[in-house]
């Protein structure tokens, strides 16, 4: 841009362009819920900045996607769900807001699991229908942040947001071969973002490199060492966690050749196992809370909705049981039952709190500690990313019971997680290592992450949504 080879104004036509050829037509990728009408007169005005002021900073002119659950003015905050279609927020949220002070262009919302649940159905909204995975068609596309993961993959946008509770940045990050970061929970503000479970929601970027989603964190969390770290495997020690192994023989592969290749960089690699009840995390604790705080939660982010749209969770219940028009698409209907037993029994306690939850961070310091390690390493999903819900796939091989398990832990704990690629499996799905960290080691987390990603350079484009 300061060399006159390009635009904001070009780079929004390009994503644009790419949009129409790929995500409604073509491969029907299906990724963006809402182009922002505004993105063009957006950038228009950056150009002419640029021209007379400079840039304001790295993000300068550049598009993104943000999930459908994060509030941008003028556009409906759907959250996948058509009985929020007329959702339309006063405000953008907080990390909007700071993004586009930076000089990040809002250029289309993208589809998500409905209400950031995925209940078997990944990248399903009845706003919007299903979002496919680029690399395979007939792969899901992981949840919750199911569109922002295939938009940036197809690159449909420079970088993506999405929100993580139990997984929904870190699970599309590996499925399409992208770096997502679920930061230290609190670190970002979350005000301006349909809640699921207050305690471990957090927003999160996703970028086709860790050198992009620090560029992004440095904007949204400054002063926190985006950025400022150095890039380097050498002479970290590394725990290798052997727990989530036996799922799927190819992602173990992939991780013993991700292994040896941390070691070639001068890693010191030292073989972990998790304390007991780490590979049911879900079940035990956090899907409890998770009924407790996501009714709580709706009813205080619906109170705030423009007229027209349900002003609390048991009238949005109410309204998703309606249905919608002749021809609407139908609630998932696993996601309809949680959200009405949910209600129904908001007035019970859930067996186990938060503190239950957040003990984990304690178990995985001493971990850290007893074995003077700098991070835990293991796959982000112990298997490929699965069928989708509506598709039979021979290919796909999965002997573990939880196969997102690994990712409940940073959940719980509330501590920092980066997934970047490890790899292709032979059917074309791409697969994700994470390195978890204490917290606030966020920065550290993905400058290490960032040199492993460089060592490697797994990445490859999808193949469905190839260069116009």
């Amino acid at each position: 841009m300061r060399n006159g080879r390009t635009s904001a104004q070009a780079l929004v036509a390009s994503f644009l362009a790419r949009i129409a050829a790929f995500d409604q037509a073509g491969p029907c990728i299906n990724a963006i819920s809402g182009v922002n009408a505004a993105a063009m007169d957006n950038a228009r005005m950056l150009d002419e900045e640029l021209r007379a002021h400079g840039p304001r900073g790295v993000l300068h002119g550049i598009p993104m996607v943000v999930k459908d659950n994060i509030d941008v003015a003028g556009m409906p905050t759907t959250a996948g769900c058509t009985a929020l279609r007329e959702a339309y927020p006063r405000t953008d949220a907080a990390c909007v807001t700071r993004l586009c002070a930076a000089g990040a262009i809002v250029l289309a919302k993208s589809n998500m699991s409905e209400l950031a649940a995925s209940n078997g159905r990944f990248g399903y909204s009845s706003a919007n229908g299903l979002t496919l995975n680029p690399y395979r068609l007939s792969r899901n596309a992981s949840g919750s942040s199911s569109g922002t993961g295939a938009a940036v993959a197809a690159s449909f946008a420079a970088f993506g947001l999405g929100t993580d509770s139990f997984g929904s940045v870190r699970g599309p990050a590996c499925v399409h071969a992208l770096a997502g970061l679920r930061p230290t929970h609190g670190l970002l503000d979350s005000a301006g973002v349909l809640p699921l479970a207050a305690s471990f929601d957090t927003v999160g970027p996703l970028g086709r490199s860790a050198a992009d989603v620090a560029l992004v964190m440095a904007v949204l969390a400054p002063g926190h060492g985006f950025g400022t770290q150095t890039e380097t495997l050498a002479g970290r020690r590394l725990g290798i966690v052997a727990d989530f192994a036996g799922g799927n023989d190819e992602i173990d592969a992939l991780l013993d050749v991700a292994t040896a290749a941390m070691q070639a960089a001068g890693a010191q690699v030292i073989p972990v196992r998790l304390p007991a009840g780490a590979l049911t995390l879900y079940s035990d604790v956090l899907g409890e809370i998770t009924r407790v705080e996501s009714v709580r939660g709706l009813d205080q982010y619906l109170a705030q909705a423009a007229a027209g749209a349900p002003h609390s969770a048991a009238e949005l219940l109410m309204r998703m049981e309606a249905g919608g028009d002749a021809g609407a698409r139908v609630v998932n209907p696993l996601t309809l039952a949680a959200l009405r037993h949910a209600i129904a029994t908001r007035d019970q306690r859930a067996g186990a709190g938060v503190a239950a939850a957040r003990r984990w961070r304690g178990l995985l310091d001493e971990q850290l500690t007893a074995n003077g390690l700098d991070a835990l390493v293991f796959p982000t999903l112990a298997c490929p990313a699965s069928p989708r819900f509506d598709m039979a796939d021979a290919s796909y091989h999965c002997h573990a019971e939880q196969p997102l398990a690994a990712m409940h832990l940073a959940s719980a704990a509330g501590v920092p997680e980066v997934s970047v690629p490890m790899g292709i499996t032979a059917a074309g799905i791409p697969a994700g290592v994470s390195w978890l960290g204490r917290a606030g080691s966020d920065a550290k987390l993905l400058a290490m992450a960032s040199a492993f990603e460089q060592l490697t350079r797994h990445r490859r484009a999808p193949p469905t949504t190839p260069a116009l």
